[in-house]
């Protein structure tokens, strides 16, 4: 029943946190966002990324610094859109930035582990 393994399970994970990640990026830094739409798409973020950090702790092989890496730039994403969402900061070049910097670590991420 499952034919992937635990690095692609956490590949196809991280590619999911930063898909929505994405789209919640566009969401706040439209003029008028949907506050709603844009919480609700964070906590889905969340669960995602909770659902991977356990697989990481289950697998030693995927306790690697290149996924490390990105857990590391996702919490900052992650801060940083808490500080949009909920301090009314309006920073989101930081978060474009914090944005650019997942996409590198996933790239990272996936060329160590030899997926693509």
């Amino acid at each position: 029943m499952f034919s992937k393994t635990p690095i692609e399970l956490l590949s196809k994970d991280f590619s999911n946190i930063y898909n929505k990640c994405q789209a919640v990026y566009e969401l706040v830094d439209s003029r008028r966002f949907n506050e709603s739409l844009a919480l609700l798409t964070a906590s889905e973020i969340y669960s995602i990324a909770e659902k991977a950090y356990l697989r990481c702790d289950t697998f030693p092989e995927l306790q690697t610094k290149e996924v490390e890496n990105y857990v590391n730039a996702f919490d900052d994403f992650y801060f940083q859109l808490k500080q949009i969402l909920f301090h009314n900061e309006r920073d989101t070049e930081s978060l474009r930035i914090n944005l650019r910097v997942m996409r590198e670590a996933y790239e990272n991420m996936n060329a160590s582990f030899k997926l693509f």
